[in-house]
């Protein structure tokens, strides 16, 4: 095929689609990528940030530890070791202290380098509360 026996219309066509690569499609897939390792990059920092040791006078989580802090604001707690280095926390209290568990459950990760997993499980029982909750250290 020779590019002298092309319609015009073709070589013109041809030219807009051209432009339109190098004017639109290379420098928006540079951009992507540009962005992608700027974000890959930022994300590495944070999770630098996110592990620094004592940072905040946060704690480790040790289960015994957090086992009895969590004793001084309510009736039982069990801390059980399952799998994926998580911990499946069963808090019982009388029902007119949810609002403390709100508190400490939106503090836990200030205190104790934790992250609550998965959902949690109310469970009411006459005049106290039940809730089971996973966290996992970090």
């Amino acid at each position: 095929m020779n590019i002298k026996t092309l319609s015009p219309i073709t070589k013109i066509w041809f030219i807009i689609s051209l432009l339109v690569l190098l004017l639109w499609v290379i420098p928006n897939v540079v951009s992507y990528y540009k962005n992608q390792k700027l974000y890959a990059k930022k994300v590495v920092q944070i999770e630098k940030l996110d592990k620094r040791e004592n940072s905040f006078g946060i704690k480790n989580f040790h289960s015994e530890v957090f086992k009895s802090d969590a004793e001084e604001y309510f009736d039982k707690v069990d801390v059980i070791s399952s799998s994926d280095n998580s911990y499946k926390v069963t808090i019982l209290f009388a029902k007119e202290s949810l609002p403390k568990f709100h508190t400490f459950l939106k503090n836990i990760s200030l205190n104790y380098r934790v992250s609550v997993e998965n959902s949690i499980v109310y469970k009411e029982m006459n005049k106290s509360m039940r809730v089971n909750i996973v966290v996992k250290p970090f």
